[in-house]
């Protein structure tokens, strides 16, 4: 191969790990529900029922229930990019906040104490009218005032460590 060749693929390389990288993987695009608001989350609330959706948002508190993480978050709104952004006034529904509850906290960042706003991907795990929706964390990505604090988790579970008994166990185990 030659230097040039070389140089090409190495660039080329280069190229596609800038560009080829958006914020979110692009499983979760592909299975979000396109465009939810925090508005029409809290509006249309039996529709999203268990469906993937993509926030963005602000850290305000963070509480330990059953073992579980459950961060309190502020809205904000995703543009075109999903860079998340301020609610065009103060006043605006889209200023509300939502629950967002870390099952698998297992390498989860501890710098998300100094993000300054995140993507959450999440599966919407209950609304109930007139209160805030609560997603169970899929996916985050946080970005903090320095490069040091910027951090991503993904809820991976190893289907290795799942626990399942074979079918012909199942029918044994009848039989006895």
């Amino acid at each position: 191969m030659s230097t040039r060749s070389f140089h090409r693929i190495l660039f080329l390389l280069a190229l596609g790990l800038t560009f080829g990288c958006g914020p979110i993987p692009n499983k979760y695009l592909r299975e979000a529900e396109p465009g939810v608001t925090l508005t029409s989350l809290q509006n249309t609330s039996n529709y999203y029922q268990d469906k993937l959706v993509i926030l963005g948002g602000t850290i305000v508190e963070e509480e330990m229930r059953d073992g579980r993480l459950w961060l309190h978050v502020v809205n904000r709104p995703l543009d075109r990019d999903y860079r998340p952004q301020l609610p065009p006034s103060p006043n605006d529904p889209e200023g509300g906040s939502y629950w967002v509850v870390v099952g698998n906290r297992m390498n989860f960042p501890d710098s998300h104490r100094y993000w300054g706003d995140m993507i959450v991907v999440g599966r919407v795990a209950s609304l109930a009218p007139g209160k805030e929706p609560v997603l169970k964390m899929v996916y985050v990505r946080g970005r903090g005032s320095q490069a040091a604090h910027d951090g991503a988790w993904e809820d991976l579970v190893d289907a290795n460590y799942i626990l399942s008994t074979p079918a012909g166990a199942v029918n044994d185990m009848g039989r006895q």
